[in-house]
């Protein structure tokens, strides 16, 4: 009988175990890696780094919604487009000697006896810059707007119905739009019976980039309707055109006090359009006077335009008639009773209304800092549409709020009114 030792087969298992104990030093950097603590893992940003990387994502959207305008507004409203249109320029008596107001204390508008005529072409242009890493455009749209005029044209104006006179407050809008372009635009006639001149004018950039439809430069597009801006700082009259990056860079090159402002606001409709193209500058000897000067409303243009084609009489759009039924369809915010005496409303034929201010503050104290408004309401046919450029006050005079579209089926309008008082109808 054979019995086992526990004893002895214990102490075979123990001299056979060939482990050994191991010591960790945590203070070794190599305890680290083996604990799966490695170079590639991001290691944890900073306040300031997190704000540069969200800053860095939010730009990328800008700028890509910066093309998406671009391309919208190249698309809708000037591609492959010739605009033949004619135009009623207004003067305001603000800066006629007589300064004449009404009995409302408000300016008094010269219609002419006779429209321009003009012709509106715009391009596209490459301009040879090398795309950034987010593939973004750099293409460029150049607008050029030349007045025509000859004496067959003539004719056929003074065939039409004689507009309202001057009323005494010396020469008609046509003929101080016609010096003005004499003096600035270019004008090489073929014979002296035809004439072609450049609008000298400007409500846009001279190249038209996707980043001047940032705010602060004041293009924007929406539907149907868009809007242009073009400002002339107090006295850098000939400074050269930049191109902003930063959003700093873009609200300081932008920003008043401004001598000049250009506005445009249009609405297009198949193959017509209507436009209003307003024209702002501070009074002789405001720049002494202070140093946010008013900006006064010199005048206004209606634009009303087809595609290839001279709008006729006939066509109740352009020469239908006046105002728009019911007046603004969406009258917008005009502020306290004392803004809101800076505002006039034009009713124009067609079926149109135009609400606009004829003086512009550019003191951020005044009206508690509150933007402004210019609205074109016009029905075209089938639909009724109101464009609203709200943008902002002070020195950001030139920057845009907001582009709004309030669009209706013209029967209907009466029924869908707003009723509340003002308010802001979005697209």
């Amino acid at each position: 009988m054979t019995t086992g030792n526990d004893s002895d087969d214990n102490d075979n298992n123990d001299n056979n175990d060939n482990s050994e104990l191991e010591f960790y030093d945590y203070d070794n950097p190599e305890f680290e890696i083996d604990q799966g603590v490695y170079d590639e893992f991001p290691q944890r940003l900073t306040k300031d780094q997190t704000e540069e990387e969200i800053e860095a994502m939010r730009e990328s959207r800008r700028r890509k919604n910066d093309e998406f305008q671009f391309e919208t507004y190249y698309k809708s409203f000037v591609k492959d487009c010739e605009w033949r249109g004619e135009w009623t320029v207004y003067e305001t008596s603000t800066f006629i000697q007589e300064n004449v107001k009404d009995e409302n204390g408000l300016p008094k508008l010269v219609k002419p006896k006779r429209e321009i005529k003009a012709v509106c072409t715009s391009r596209r242009e490459a301009t040879g810059v090398e795309k950034e890493e987010d593939n973004i455009t750099t293409d460029v749209i150049v607008h050029e707007e030349v007045v025509v005029t000859n004496e067959a044209m003539d004719d056929s104006l003074k065939s039409r119905r004689e507009k309202d006179v001057d009323g005494g407050f010396g020469r008609t809008a046509f003929e101080s739009f016609r010096d003005e372009m004499s003096e600035g635009g270019k004008s090489k006639p073929s014979n002296p019976s035809t004439t072609r001149e450049v609008n000298p004018r400007k409500y846009w950039p001279k190249e038209l980039k996707t980043i001047d439809f940032r705010g602060p430069q004041g293009n924007m597009c929406v539907g149907n309707a868009y809007t242009l801006c073009w400002g002339e700082k107090l006295g850098q009259a000939s400074e050269k055109e930049k191109e902003p990056m930063s959003l700093t860079d873009i609200a300081t090159a932008n920003s008043g006090p401004l001598q000049k402002l250009n506005i445009e606001v249009g609405l297009r409709y198949g193959e017509i359009r209507m436009r209003s193209k307003l024209d702002y500058e501070i009074k002789e000897g405001g720049i002494f006077k202070s140093k946010t000067p008013k900006l006064f409303l010199k005048t206004i243009t209606i634009c009303r335009e087809r595609l290839g084609q001279w709008p006729t009489k006939k066509e109740k759009a352009f020469y239908g008639p006046s105002g728009a039924t019911g007046g603004l369809f969406d009258p917008p915010p005009v502020g306290g009773e004392a803004q809101a005496a800076s505002y006039m409303q034009l009713d124009l034929e067609g079926y149109a209304t135009v609400l606009f201010p004829h003086v512009l503050e550019q003191d951020s104290n005044k009206y508690d800092g509150n933007g402004w408004c210019i609205s074109l309401d016009w029905t075209p046919g089938k639909m009724r549409y109101q464009a609203d450029r709200k943008f902002l006050g002070g020195k950001s005079i030139k920057g845009l709020k907001t582009l709004e579209l309030s669009e209706v089926a013209s029967e209907q309008a009466e029924e869908y009114r707003p009723r509340g008082g003002p308010e802001d109808m979005q697209q």
